[in-house]
């Protein structure tokens, strides 16, 4: 099966390939009308909304291509995914759209979201798997092959496409060795749930931590997805409640946020978490910046939000993370 989603050097030749939808057989069969013969069966194509405001509205499979006359052709397609906000039309355009880099027709949505592993896409349409190094990984993990990396040497590696592992590399050589993994266990259109372990030994103090971390993500809406975490500290080192500021570094959590996907596609994210070692109620609020492979984060947060002060311990601070997905 070949994708829509094609390379630069490749989507050229496909500029100007488009086709109107005509009709409506039933719920789920299309047809549509193009100048040109030259589809792929088995192609999966966007549908762009008449309305230029509203951009890709769902995604289409080609099931066949008739010849009408010299110069009209008409295509069977297959309804794989529509939004749920918008309608396809008649007069809306189904066409090859280049998505390795960012699109103004590709408008941000929950339904727009793409987890094929096989395609060459902008980063900014993948599933969130990393929330920042304060706030924690979400339910999805990388694909297989692909790496993510942030600009003080946190490493995740996709090593298949329901395996990531990671390790923080600097802390490595800095006498602390540590490692996690992350398994999606189960994922169906509105739900993702996964678990893993993390485990990090302190050499100069002579002691370990290990945690089970737990993660379930769901869809809420067309632009909203909650995100639920809970890290429980099955070993725990002598100072893990002061080290709270950092998700499953000994001390049991349990945090519970949302995501936003603003039209653009960058991320606003937010919520509470519960530190059971402090017994204190936290926090967060954050942007990020997305760009075909790089992200850009600020985020304020709150240890416990009781204490009005400027401390990652016991009270508020602020963080900023730069981190590139390949």
């Amino acid at each position: 099966m070949s994708f829509f989603f094609a390379e630069k050097n490749f989507a050229s030749t496909y500029v100007f390939r488009s086709a109107r939808v005509e009709s409506f057989i039933d719920h789920q069969k299309i047809t549509a009308i193009s100048e040109r013969d030259d589809w792929e069966v088995g192609e999966i194509l966007p549908v762009v909304s008449r309305n230029a405001k509203l951009g890709v509205v769902g995604f289409v499979e080609v099931n066949s291509v008739r010849a009408l006359s010299p110069t009209s052709f008409e295509l069977r397609l297959k309804l794989l995914r529509q939004s749920r906000k918008y309608f396809i039309q008649t007069g809306d355009v189904i066409r090859r759209m280049d998505l390795s880099v960012g699109n103004p027709d590709y408008i941000g949505s929950t339904d727009l979201i793409i987890h094929q592993n096989a395609v060459n896409v902008s980063s900014k349409y993948r599933p969130l798997v990393y929330q920042g190094f304060v706030i924690g990984d979400t339910a999805q993990t990388l694909y297989n092959h692909e790496l993510m990396i942030n600009y003080f040497g946190n490493l995740l590696y996709g090593f298949n496409d329901w395996l990531t592992l990671g390790t923080l590399t600097t802390a490595n050589i800095f006498g602390k060795p540590n490692a996690s993994f992350k398994a999606r266990v189960y994922d169906s259109e509105s739900t993702t749930l996964a678990t893993g372990l993390s485990f990090v030994r302190l050499e100069q103090e002579g002691e370990a931590s290990l945690n089970l971390n737990l993660y379930w993500d769901s869809i809420s809406s067309d632009a909203l997805i909650s995100h639920t975490f809970v890290s429980l500290g099955l070993i725990k080192w002598e100072k893990a409640a002061d080290s709270a500021a950092i998700k499953a570094l000994g001390s049991s959590s349990f945090q519970s946020g949302y995501e936003l996907i603003l039209n653009n596609w960058d991320r606003f994210l937010v919520g509470p978490s519960y530190n059971f070692e402090k017994k204190a109620l936290g926090g967060y609020l954050s942007y990020v910046w997305i760009a075909d492979r790089v992200h850009a984060q600020i985020s304020i947060n709150a240890t416990d939000i009781t204490h009005l002060r400027l401390d990652p311990q016991d009270g508020y601070y602020g963080f900023f993370d730069l981190y590139w997905r390949f």
